[in-house]
């Protein structure tokens, strides 16, 4: 969105269509172009087990594809948001490239720190923990957590950058 403000191209673009339907045209695109990058290496892990002997797990190879395609839409909707805030590409960079320090940062606070909490990464590695072995004794409300948490990472900074754009004069 940044390299659309630079040069200008988002006036033309935002006068021909609503500036939230550019906003979620770009997340959903990128959304879909990453999720068949995923689909293509979840394939080619069927594949590998195939050939190696194995037996089809299907079932973790679409726990995969589903909890890739979440890991990698929070940090697309992270990316946009950030876009949304600067005019310029290397400024949306570097402010990308602090933030994602600063959840880095978070997350390596420890156990007791509640900051690892509002960081994809957690649930992310949360849901590889979850595809080696079914937490059936944990409960079943412990597996759909991680997902629905990312869903609404990915909702609320979705929605910041709805009104950051709508509130930005190109």
């Amino acid at each position: 969105m940044s390299s659309e403000t630079e040069t200008g191209s988002a006036r033309y673009i935002l006068s021909k269509v609503h500036r939230s339907s550019f906003v979620l045209g770009k997340f959903f695109f990128l959304l879909l172009v990453f999720t068949f990058v995923s689909s293509g290496i979840a394939l080619i892990s069927l594949i590998y087990q195939y050939s190696s002997g194995n037996v089809f797990q299907l079932e973790s190879i679409i726990l995969f594809w589903i909890s890739s395609s979440l890991y990698l839409g929070c940090f697309i909707s992270i990316f946009i948001f950030i876009s949304t805030l600067s005019a310029n590409n290397k400024i949306s960079f570097t402010m990308s490239a602090v933030f994602l320090g600063i959840l880095i940062f978070f997350y390596l606070q420890g156990h007791d720190d509640y900051l690892k909490y509002i960081t994809p990464f957690y649930y992310g590695i949360k849901n590889m923990e979850f595809m080696k072995g079914f937490p059936v004794e944990g409960g079943y409300l412990k597996v759909f957590e991680s997902p629905v948490s990312m869903f609404l990472y990915m909702l609320a900074f979705l929605s910041m950058s709805l009104v950051a754009i709508k509130r930005r004069d190109f």
